[in-house]
């Protein structure tokens, strides 16, 4: 069947758009810069006007410059930054303040006083009630501190957002509220960072909403990760194309990466660090300071129609037939064990742009190459607080163990160790979670292409670290979905398209290993005093 997905990746530094054909390889990409703003200490926010041209030109320009039109584009998937808020008139479609990013901190005080409520009528504490819920941590890094803060700080929105006047979501929400002209749908793997979705019940938790004082009305409807989301507006495009495929984007990268099975895991090297394990479809809280996240819900039954069709027919076709469905299918959730890193890309720009010590990202391998180890040097990459295992929003990055010999490269060296002692981290705490022992890693992601991280990786982990040839890997879980709900691919096609690129097997002798990791947790240590 001849046909292209369309799959936009809507990243914290990046919008980007790829053309996928009918057997999921990447045919053609877009991308364009999108700029944040730190306007005051532990805020980051970004223009979602400038989120939304950014990727609506990226979709155009892969289109064009793929020589085809847009009746050639099957389905369009969106993959996206997860815990990102945008607030809108839901009127006009005007944003009402900068969207507020997933790293930005300036919540900190509302969680650290929720933190401190004890449940009424039990002992349970508000943090352990919320992760019973959510599978989250109370923390400024999930969405609904930032939609409290908004509502409560911007004059007039909390009284407008009663009135039904507004809309808040997340940037999948964003876009596809943009995209069709008014839907206002959120995909569940998003829901499910928001602090406000039970991931027990699959709904919005009015248990939270209440106590956070967040109507439920601004919030958008929440809908399957193979949802039918809509179709793109009349005049966007030369035609209207359906979305059928939404996943936030470290779900998607779980997905693409084919970590379709129990205790299969990845990890994404961007801006942030994610590493998530497939834990099947039973909720697993954490009992080690991870997070309990929604992978996915997909269809698993064909709905029974009138007269009745066939069993595998898609719902594309059952749209186009006109045939009426009688019952609803069944749908699976998939659920994933998550441990967030909050600072791994993002060191390596800070190196390039605050400290000058390279022109380019790339370039840093080749400096920390320049030397043979780090020595004594160790980066704590602190600077928006630590993610898991520790969830230390109140702490600052430091870089220690320097001495006169000392050069850029021993910091470069020490800054991609960081990642890789951060990953060793939370693959500790999800060994102790999960009952499947992790037996290798699939990885993906820009820092995913600097050999010298990744072989570090294998070490300190003790397990092969697998890195495919596209490690562009969101964008292609998203797009994968969607062929296979548009029929363009079938299940085959998720582990047929995976290419190895390169398997690193740990190498390190294990004394010289644990020289490493005492030296990292004797520096984390002290950092958490």
């Amino acid at each position: 069947m001849a046909g292209y997905i369309l799959a936009l990746d809507q990243g914290t530094t990046s919008s980007r758009a790829i053309i996928y054909d009918d057997r999921a390889r990447p045919i053609q990409i877009s991308q364009k810069p999108t700029v944040l703003s730190t306007p005051k200490a532990g805020y980051v926010e970004q223009d979602a006007m400038q989120i939304w041209h950014t990727q609506i030109s990226c979709a155009h320009d892969a289109i064009n410059q793929a020589g085809l039109l847009a009746t050639d584009i099957t389905s369009l998937a969106i993959t996206n930054q997860r815990e990102t808020i945008v607030v809108w008139d839901k009127r006009t479609g005007k944003p009402l303040a900068p969207a507020i990013i997933w790293q930005d901190r300036r919540s900190e005080d509302w969680c650290q006083d929720l933190r401190q409520h004890k449940v009424e009528d039990s002992e349970m504490s508000m943090e352990q009630h919320v992760q019973s819920i959510t599978g989250l941590r109370v923390d400024p890094y999930f969405s609904a501190s930032k939609i409290v803060w908004l509502l409560e700080n911007h004059p007039n929105l909390k009284d407008r957002a009663q009135r039904g006047e507004v809309a808040v979501g997340t940037i999948d929400s964003w876009l596809m509220f943009k995209l069709t002209g008014g839907e206002h749908v959120i995909d569940i793997t998003n829901a499910s960072r928001t602090l406000m979705y039970d991931i027990n019940k699959l709904d919005w938790s009015e248990d939270l909403l209440d106590k956070f004082d967040i109507c439920k009305q601004i919030l958008p409807k929440v809908l399957p990760s193979d949802g039918d989301f809509g179709r793109t507006k009349k005049g966007l495009f030369a035609k209207q194309i359906p979305i059928q495929a939404v996943l936030g984007d470290q779900q998607a990268a779980l997905f693409g990466q084919g970590c379709v099975s129990t205790g299969m895991a990845k990890n994404t090297y961007g801006t942030g660090c994610f590493m998530l394990m497939n834990i099947g479809h039973e909720v697993q809280l954490s009992q080690h300071q991870l997070l309990t996240t929604i992978g996915w819900q997909r269809r698993q039954n064909s709905p029974q129609l009138l007269g009745g069709a066939a069993e595998h027919t898609s719902l594309s076709k059952l749209v186009k037939s006109g045939q009426r469905i009688l019952t609803p299918s069944k749908r699976e959730v998939t659920y994933a064990l998550e441990g967030s890193v909050f600072m791994a890309g993002a060191i390596v720009q800070w190196l390039r742009d605050n400290m000058g010590l390279f022109n380019k990202s790339r370039d840093i391998e080749s400096l920390a190459k320049e030397v043979e180890s780090s020595e004594q040097v160790v980066l704590v990459p602190a600077f928006t607080g630590l993610g898991a295992p520790y969830w230390r929003s109140d702490i600052t990055a430091s870089i220690s163990g320097m001495t006169r010999g000392s050069t850029k490269a021993h910091i470069a060296r020490a800054a991609l160790e960081s990642i890789a002692f951060q990953t060793y981290d939370v693959l500790t705490a999800m060994q102790k979670d999960s009952p499947s022992p992790l037996t290798e890693l699939r990885v993906d992601g820009g820092a995913a292409n600097n050999d010298l991280l990744m072989q570090f990786q294998a070490d300190m982990l003790g397990v092969p670290v697998l890195r495919p040839k596209d490690t562009e890997i969101t964008a292609k879980g998203a797009a994968l979905l969607a062929g296979i709900t548009s029929g363009l691919y079938d299940e085959a096609t998720i582990d047929d398209s995976w290419d190895l690129d390169k398997r690193f097997e740990p190498l390190m002798p294990a004394e010289e290993r644990e020289e490493h990791l005492d030296k990292w947790h004797q520096a984390i240590t002290k950092t958490l005093q």
